[in-house]
């Protein structure tokens, strides 16, 4: 075969030149086994020595949103937090005040609240339950010093002390929400401010947040409130108990955050960086500003250095950066090259970035199983800094991207993680297709490392199995069967179907469907609902699609069934003409010297999608058939030619991204024995994989 692992058809003509001299989860994890199997540590964990006083950190210059964003009805929830870390207890004590409007047209008289570090206080969470006490290669440690959690010892409205009425519904020991009553509902349009007092234990650095050494990574650390959805006058509260493949699904609003630790220690944050201030006793203070945001994370590490770079969006700048220990200098570098580059590519693709600054965490390898490839607003962490790593072995770029992706889908879009993760993770992979193969060459994106090179998207195929899901891409992460199922479908399976939509409907058509529904749905909690009737709006009837490949567990499989031709040769026996006369009486016609051909083909899969069939005859002439609408899942055509057939391939130009390609060729010399489709599937095999790495 020619081309096995050929990538789709070039893409809408969108270009990145690198600006800079100096240059983020969503692998399926046969794909991450494989990579990282063969990566080495960077090495034993690098001797600092005792953590030092730092300088002062420069307070950012510039306001939270970039100037010229505006940005309405997104301060919902409104968060002001005083938290102060000690790093040698892994503790953070912390006070806030949330200040919630009813944006429903019905009362409220409770509000719920996420308490997501309890899903590590003890081995019956639900989390603990449904993950088993293990998430993307990381486990929760068997001692005592690697549980966390959070204790809220204080929780006041209208001044009154109302923690004696807060309740946790479960499921059983779960502890992951907490329900508070209210004394008086909240009407319509009213707010109500909540204060709380709270203390975290966090926990060995497992499932994105948490502590190795002096390594502090703190998301999902605060009480937040949920989100109430639904029909005007039939809202209701969306909080469920923190499930082991979930993610998150928050309100926006406006962040005023001051975090005191240690001088020895560099803090990064969500948002910008407002004010510094140092006590005698050695502790620093700092206070960020975030608008426009769902969430809010923060890292603290007495290690860390910083490197800056510019990313150029519409109407100015953003301020990006990669906070990294010295052992990995020339991994940030990469990190920083991919941030800039992302962002400036997806905000012409989708829109603008709007946000004044973007951090990059690079954990230590040694925490980043843990604490690695995870996304918040404004600030990411990445992975893939690993001895075989080398430059044009593009792990590390492959996850800064990916998490960079986020920033649109989920960051300013945010669709209901633990309802609809595929909006989220599977829309993101579909895009960071686009950025791999824009930033770093069609067919070499994913290695170009010596002689070898490879595509991502070949990479993937070779790894994935989308006609085997159990479910359907449509499905909640909690009903998935394991984790391996929910990423495999989540990620790959709705990045396949999109790209082959893509394919089919036109590169430019799609990428315009795309940045209509980004731009239209940005800070509106856009659902699935929602996302297929703006690509209706934009693309037409694609129900034919998006009903088997989305809601169905259904797929492409597409198989050569039968190949075969015979010599041609003129009517024999005896025939009479109209008026019964008999007019021909032939014994032994001779051949014509040409050939009658038939080629069956069939699409198990269920999704109807149009099928290109490439044949290939023995004098070197290849036809082009179309197999246009599917009324079956079969398909037979009848060909005359000199010559016989030599080779059959379907999806010629790999547009059918959710098939298999290694049931799409056949050579034949007449006949379809089992033994030559054998052959031809074992020599297709070898040359693909080939491909893959460059040989």
């Amino acid at each position: 075969m020619a081309s096995a692992f050929r990538t789709l058809p070039p893409r809408a003509a969108l270009r990145y030149a690198p600006r800079m001299s100096f240059v983020p989860s969503g692998l399926s994890s046969r794909l991450r086994c494989a990579v990282l199997g063969l990566a080495l540590c960077v090495g034993c964990r690098e001797k600092h020595g005792p953590p030092r006083p730092l300088q002062p950190p420069r307070v950012d210059a510039i306001s939270a949103l970039r100037p010229g964003t505006t940005i309405t009805d997104v301060t919902t929830a409104n968060y002001k937090i005083d938290a102060r870390l000690d790093p040698t207890a892994h503790t953070i004590t912390a006070a806030q005040t949330l200040t919630w409007t009813n944006r429903g047209a019905s009362a409220v008289e409770m509000l719920p609240f996420h308490l997501y570090l309890n899903a590590f206080k003890n081995s019956q969470s639900l989390f603990m339950l449904s993950s088993g006490g293990q998430l993307r290669g990381a486990r929760i440690g068997n001692n005592s010093t690697s549980w966390g959690f959070i204790n809220v010892e204080s929780v006041q409205v209208a001044g009154s002390e109302l923690i004696s009425k807060v309740r946790y519904p479960g499921p059983g020991a779960d502890r992951t929400v907490m329900e508070l009553p209210l004394a008086a509902a909240v009407p319509p349009g009213a707010s109500v401010e909540v204060s709380m007092r709270f203390t975290v234990q966090l926990p060995e650095v497992f499932a994105r947040t948490g502590y190795w050494h002096d390594f502090h990574m703190v998301g999902q650390w605060f009480p937040k409130i949920g989100v109430r959805v639904g029909a005007p006058g039939f809202e209701q509260w969306d909080c469920p108990a923190f499930h082991g493949r979930a993610e998150f699904f928050a309100d926006f609003g406006t962040y005023d955050v001051s975090i005191a630790a240690p001088t020895t220690h560099a803090i990064a944050a969500t948002g910008v960086l407002t004010d510094v201030k140092d006590t005698p006793e050695g502790i620093r203070t700092h206070t960020f500003h975030a608008e426009a945001v769902h969430d809010f994370a923060w890292m603290a590490d007495p290690f860390m250095l910083t490197l800056h770079g510019d990313a150029q969006v519409e109407g100015g700048t953003v301020d990006v950066r990669v906070l990294y220990r010295h052992e990995q200098l020339a991994y940030a570098r990469r990190h920083l090259q991919a941030a800039v580059g992302t962002i400036e590519l997806l905000s012409k693709m989708l829109r603008p970035y709007p946000y004044s600054v973007f951090t990059v965490i690079d954990p230590p390898p040694e925490a980043t199983d843990g604490a690695g490839g995870m996304e918040y607003p404004t600030l990411v962490t990445t992975a893939g800094d690993h001895a075989l790593a080398r430059r044009g072995l593009r792990l590390p770029e492959f996850v800064t991207i990916h998490e960079v992706g986020h920033q649109w889908f989920q960051g300013m879009l945010a669709s209901n993680e633990h309802q609809e993760a595929w909006l989220d993770e599977g829309l993101n992979e579909w895009v960071d297709g686009h950025v791999m193969e824009t930033l770093y060459g069609d067919g070499e994106d994913a290695i170009d490392w010596m002689t070898w090179r490879a595509n991502i998207t070949a990479v993937r195929r070779a790894f994935a199995s989308p006609e085997s899901s159990l479910a359907p891409i449509a499905t909640t992460p909690d009903a998935y069967l394991d984790f391996d199922a929910y990423a495999a479908t989540t990620y790959g399976n709705t990045m396949f179907a999109m790209m082959t939509l893509e394919n089919i409907v036109g590169t430019d058509q799609f990428l315009a469907a795309m940045k209509q529904y980004a731009q239209a749905w940005a800070f509106k909690h856009p659902t699935g609902s929602d996302f297929l009737a703006s690509l209706r709006a934009s693309l037409g009837d694609i129900d034919w699609f998006i009903g088997p490949a989305l809601q169905q567990n259904a797929s492409v499989q597409l198989s050569i069934e039968k190949s075969h031709c015979a010599p041609l040769t003129p009517p024999r026996g005896v025939f009479d003409d109209d008026q019964g006369h008999r007019v021909i009486d032939a014994k032994a016609a001779p051949s014509t010297g040409a050939f009658t051909c038939e080629v069956v083909v069939a699409n198990r899969g269920g999704v109807p999608v149009p099928v290109e069939v490439e044949v290939e005859f023995a004098d070197g002439m290849v036809e082009r058939l179309l197999w246009p609408a599917q009324t079956g899942n079969w398909h037979r055509f009848t060909l005359e030619h000199n010559t016989p057939i030599a080779a059959v391939r379907l999806d010629p130009d790999q547009k059918l991204v959710m098939d298999n390609p290694f049931n799409n060729s056949m050579r034949s010399h007449g006949d379809a024995s089992a033994s030559l489709r054998a052959s031809a599937r074992v020599a297709f095999w070898a040359q693909s994989l080939m491909q893959v790495v460059g040989l």
